[in-house]
């Protein structure tokens, strides 16, 4: 009988198999790739059926010895995904040994959520006259946008306005778009809807140029003069949260909103749902990493068990 699938024998073949099948963003096949040749470079092995768990053991132990939790937790996360496709196309056997080291042990990081009352104070600042940044309305719009879908820094700065559809409250994003390169659509919270109907009116009234479909939906530099380039970068976006965070007296980042956006969700228990507005392969990814539960809420609920 003819194999069903071709034969991959090594990690390399398999690392070009899986970015050929995945379709993945060129941020993850980055990321897959010095996992995998991190991985390769401390267990000196390159062939699939050389891996033993033992080995696997002491790659453990010198990540752990020479990093954080966090680094190994991240090794891991991505061998485990590397090693399930394998396992898919039937290259290895129907174990994944990945599967069978541990996490990293908890440990304090930094924060990951936004206060609702840090928001407020964000938008406050940005609201004032003490305000550096212009034109504010810019930024505060950017600002709800990130925290009202979730999206990472570069899928906000990725959209054209031919991505927003306000009459349906819909934002498609596109298969390059997404870390899992499947298109999904996204729906627009009401508030934003409002936010970005006005936004779109105050770009209209400075040039309507601005507003067509292949134009950038977030783009400073038509709108503050200090930036000499056409389009709006990741790296002007993150520069912006980095000097936010400095005049409000605490750190903010495109991240702790889409952490903070996916923790208030996980307040009403709607986890599938929040894993599809996160655009997440695996459930246990919204799990173990974007639900950050207070002490105050784990308190609550320790509180509502019985008398005994």
């Amino acid at each position: 009988m003819e194999a069903l699938y071709m034969v991959i024998t090594t990690f390399s073949q398999l690392l070009s198999q899986y970015i050929k099948e995945k379709s993945l963003s060129p941020a993850s096949i980055k990321t897959y790739s010095e996992v995998l040749k991190k991985f390769q470079n401390d267990t000196k092995i390159s062939r699939l059926d050389e891996v033993t768990f033992e080995l696997l053991l002491d790659w453990r132990l010198d990540v752990i010895e020479r990093s954080s939790d966090i680094t190994w937790n991240n090794y891991l996360r991505h061998m485990r995904a590397f090693w399930n496709f394998a396992i898919s196309k039937q290259y290895v056997g129907s174990h994944n040994p990945f599967a069978d080291l541990n996490w990293g042990k908890h440990r304090i990081s930094k924060k990951k959520t936004i206060a609702q009352g840090q928001l407020l104070e964000i938008t406050k600042y940005l609201s004032s006259d003490d305000c550096v940044f212009e034109p504010p309305w810019f930024w505060i719009t950017l600002i709800r946008f990130m925290y009202y879908t979730g999206l990472r820094r570069r899928q906000v700065i990725s959209l054209q306005w031919g991505d927003i559809d306000l009459d349906h409250g819909c934002i498609k994003i596109s298969e390059n778009n997404e870390k899992t390169g499947v298109a999904r659509d996204l729906p627009i919270q009401f508030r934003l809807i409002h936010a970005l109907t006005e936004y779109r009116a105050a770009l209209y009234a400075r040039n309507p140029r601005f507003i067509h479909d292949q134009s950038q939906l977030f783009n400073i530099t038509r709108l503050n003069t200090k930036y000499h380039c056409d389009t709006m970068s990741v790296n002007q976006l993150s520069g912006f949260f980095r000097r936010l965070g400095k005049k409000v007296g605490f750190p903010v980042s495109p991240h702790m909103l889409r952490h903070t956006m996916a923790t208030e969700i996980a307040k009403a228990g709607q986890i599938r749902q929040l894993q599809e507005i996160l655009g997440h392969q695996d459930v246990r990814t919204t799990l173990e990493f974007y639900v950050h539960p207070s002490l105050e809420e784990m308190n609550s609920l320790m509180n509502e068990l019985s008398d005994i």
